[in-house]
């Protein structure tokens, strides 16, 4: 079903920056996720958070 007076390479070239848009933020957002995989999760944030404060009090005493 093509639209009537559109040329093929017009067709194609529509087609291929509408893929660049939808393709391009999953990769980046994939490339972002990856780089925070390699530090630490947020459970382990939490956990050596609440480690410290367990020691602050645990010094105070």
């Amino acid at each position: 079903m093509v639209i009537r007076g559109m040329s093929m390479p017009l067709i194609i070239s529509c087609f291929v920056i509408i893929l660049i848009l939808i393709v391009l933020p999953l990769v980046i957002s994939f490339k972002a996720e990856r780089k925070n995989d390699e530090h630490k999760s947020e459970w382990d944030k939490i956990r050596e958070y609440g480690n410290k404060i367990n020691n602050k009090t645990r010094k105070k005493n």
